[in-house]
């Protein structure tokens, strides 16, 4: 899934607004940035709201304000990317840039977030088991093949690698409510279960105590 499939309707700002009324625009798109374009459809900007309440005359131009060199994507740029973008610099959206330079368009955060839960198929019913495994033992190749061979289907799979302890948690989400047969297998063949979720009639106290061994790893 790319950005350019995931454009916003939100309208940019224009170097001839004032600070005052882009803080309205703002408002109006509930959005804490806001891209600057010019008639030609290039990017001049992006400016802040917090930098705009700073600013000591509400009259401004925006085409007099300082900005920095903004963060940008281009269409093809995966939703992956654009969420790392996002969170890594405190962003409510992004401008789309194409490879002639012209401005088109804009993704905004929830967008981009939303897209991302579809895609770990959040909405779909089902069990979420987490595991700690060892970097050097971990296959995901293997791991699919002992999941699925019993007929139990991954609908989604994370991971997060922790190369200083040598670890990797891999959340997989499954097309069952009922683990039992899926967490006997993985302890089994030593990928250690650090917590199961979303599941039906499992005991509430081995729910529990699942839950505090996956917060203390």
């Amino acid at each position: 899934m790319i950005v350019a499939t995931l454009l916003h309707a939100t309208d940019p700002l224009a170097p001839d607004e004032t600070v005052a009324d882009a803080l309205v625009e703002m408002a109006e798109s509930h959005l804490s940035h806001l891209p600057i374009v010019s008639a030609a459809r290039g990017l001049d900007g992006v400016v802040a709201e917090s930098a705009l309440r700073a600013w000591p005359d509400p009259e401004a131009l925006l085409a007099s304000l300082p900005l920095p060199a903004p963060v940008t994507v281009a269409p093809d740029t995966h939703v992956f990317d654009a969420a790392h973008l996002l969170r890594q610099h405190d962003l409510t959206m992004l401008p789309v840039v194409g490879a002639d330079g012209h401005y088109e368009g804009l993704v905004v955060r929830g967008d981009v977030f939303a897209q991302l839960a579809h895609m770990l198929a959040t909405e779909e019913p089902g069990a979420i088991v987490v595991l700690d495994v060892a970097r050097r033992d971990f296959s995901l190749g293997q791991l699919a093949h002992l999941i699925e061979q019993n007929g139990v289907r991954i609908l989604s799979v994370s991971t997060e690698d922790d190369p200083g302890a040598g670890r990797v948690r891999v959340t997989l989400k499954l097309n069952v409510s009922d683990t039992a047969r899926v967490r006997h297998l993985m302890e089994h063949h030593g990928y250690p279960v650090a917590g199961v979720f979303d599941e039906a009639d499992d005991d509430l106290q081995e729910r529990a105590e699942a839950f505090l061994r996956y917060l203390d790893v």
